[in-house]
């Protein structure tokens, strides 16, 4: 038998990490096996969030390791000028160019700038998790 992490939950019930990547095992334990899963992973995410920030902080720091290292990636962002914004305009259309969020559009402008979203925000419904 090789060694696996495993989950354990608080009536001793055992889930190795290869069954938690196999949708089919995910798909065929009961509800409450799931939910008792979801929340051990609700606990689970934020210690690997604090591993990432202090690897990343001691990698920052000079601090180097065997197998981890800081990669370049390079990023492509468009030149939000508004000649460029114009330029796209006229050759593409209105649909070259996006309105800003609300939150960004706030930033820039102030709050002023609410009665005029007030007047134009489209409002969604999505599904969301919400754990109780």
């Amino acid at each position: 038998m090789t060694n696996e992490l495993m989950i354990v939950d608080e009536w001793g019930e055992k889930f190795g990490i290869q069954n938690l990547k196999d949708k089919k095992f995910l798909k065929n334990i009961t509800p409450q096996q799931l939910e008792d899963i979801v929340y051990l992973k609700q606990n689970i995410n934020p210690v690997f969030k604090n591993v990432d920030a202090v690897l990343k902080e001691r990698l920052h720091n000079g601090e180097q390791f065997p197998h981890i290292i800081f990669s370049e990636t390079k990023r492509a962002n468009i030149d939000q000028s508004e000649q460029t914004k114009k330029a796209f305009v006229k050759k593409y259309g209105w649909d070259a160019v996006e309105v800003k969020s609300q939150a960004k559009l706030k930033r820039k402008y102030g709050e002023d700038i609410q009665q005029d979203l007030d007047k134009v925000t489209v409002y969604t419904t999505s599904q969301r998790l919400k754990y109780e």
